[in-house]
């Protein structure tokens, strides 16, 4: 499924989502992505803290985003903020000021190191 915020809407506040959303229009707080992908079209605004597994930025976004997977800004993307994910793709012409922080522990749950087995010293005759 794929929910679409159109040109004229504007959204002020938080968007929950268990979907894939595209933003048309504008929005305005705090975006939760708990599953499925964010894309902001190239006429779409975001004012917003981002968190997802995957956005795709083609309009203008500005606040910190954090994604699990990917975060990809587009040509046509203008973005101000601290990017954190594992991945980033960033074409030519995107316009883009602020951070970036490769976390590659961001879509990998952290791993245990297997504990040394203690090994008593045995004598050799």
């Amino acid at each position: 499924m794929n929910t679409t915020i159109g040109a004229s809407l504007y959204i002020s506040g938080e968007v929950t989502s268990q979907e894939d959303i595209t933003i048309h229009g504008r929005v305005k707080g705090q975006i939760r992505m708990q599953e499925g992908a964010l894309l902001v079209a190239s006429t779409g605004s975001v004012d917003a803290e981002v968190e997802g597994a995957r956005v795709t930025i083609q309009g203008r976004l500005a606040g910190n985003v954090a994604a699990a997977e990917r975060i990809e800004l587009a040509p046509t993307a203008d973005v101000s903020g601290m990017l954190t994910t594992c991945a980033i793709l960033m074409h030519e012409g995107a316009t883009f000021n602020g951070l970036i922080d490769i976390d590659r522990q961001t879509a990998k749950p952290k791993q245990r190191r297997p504990e040394m087995a203690q090994v008593t010293p045995v004598p050799v005759k």
